[in-house]
């Protein structure tokens, strides 16, 4: 199972192409993950609850934005 930290970049595993968003709360077991999208076709801004396993740590050249 992955583990991230508030503030983590992170993109969708697969689905959504250009996706990038920052952690902003993580479930007490890790399986739940709230993000705010910075890059998602019609949720940016928008903060979502996403199961961790579909979620990976966004590498730098993907991120492109400011922390």
């Amino acid at each position: 199972m992955n583990r991230f930290d508030v503030g983590d970049p992170v993109v969708l595993r697969e689905g959504a192409t250009n996706t990038l968003g920052r952690v902003v709360s993580v479930s007490a077991d890790g399986t739940a993950v709230e993000v705010r999208w910075h890059r998602r076709p019609g949720l940016e801004r928008e903060v979502t609850t996403e199961p961790s396993a579909a979620l990976r740590l966004a590498h730098e050249s993907e991120e492109g934005m400011s922390a």
